[in-house]
């Protein structure tokens, strides 16, 4: 909960079993439904502005496509599917770009967190492998 938004987010959470993931078991610049099995999935019953843009109340399928130096952050309107088997980039309803963090530390499972920083805004991030992703949003009020 955000102030009096609810945001949730649905995923299968990976583990590493000593892989190497970005780069490897996940080839850089390919979309990946950043989950296993179903496309994740995100959930907002409040509109949010993320990165400038307006993401309107609804649910959304939470893509993302890796690559080295930055990522690319997608949410698209068909949530429901097996991986990325469906996605078309036509659906997408928002798209920006972050910059990984990197460290030397292991999160051996997918891990998402909605952080709240105010009443009105917050972070969403995920960790898995050694790179770990965040971006704020705000409530559109």
């Amino acid at each position: 909960m955000i102030g009096d938004a609810h945001i949730h987010i649905d995923y299968s959470s990976p583990g590493v079993r000593d892989r190497m993931i970005f780069g490897g078991l996940l080839a850089y610049d390919q979309v990946w439904q950043t989950g296993a099995h179903m496309a994740t999935w995100i959930e907002t019953d409040k509109d949010l502005i993320i990165d400038g843009q307006e993401l309107p109340a609804g649910k959304y399928g939470f893509f993302t496509i890796p690559s080295k130096n930055e990522w690319t952050i997608i949410f698209n309107s068909n949530w429901d599917q097996h991986g990325k088997d469906e996605y078309d980039e036509k659906d997408d309803v928002i798209r920006f770009k972050v910059t990984p963090i990197i460290t030397d530390e292991i999160t051996e499972h997918l891990e998402y967190k909605v952080n709240k920083l105010s009443e009105t805004e917050g972070t969403i991030s995920l960790a898995w492998e050694k790179v770990t992703i965040s971006f704020p949003f705000k409530l559109n009020q």
